[in-house]
């Protein structure tokens, strides 16, 4: 891959971990903690997934 698609990839995974992060908080407010802990579980993983995109262009 270039180095052009791996930081496409690598913003659509902080996009994605921002997403659920703003998700988790919102059902944390409403719902309480019950329900936002998958949100928080994705948005930990695709803030892994974005750091290993990340690490993988700076090798290029």
């Amino acid at each position: 891959m270039n180095k052009k698609s791996l930081l496409l990839i690598e913003i659509i995974w902080i996009i994605l971990g921002l997403v659920c992060l703003g998700i988790a908080i919102r059902e944390i407010t409403t719902n309480g903690m019950r329900q936002a802990w998958l949100f928080i579980v994705m948005s930990a993983v695709a803030f892994t997934l974005a750091w290993v995109r990340d690490s993988q262009r700076k090798k290029l």
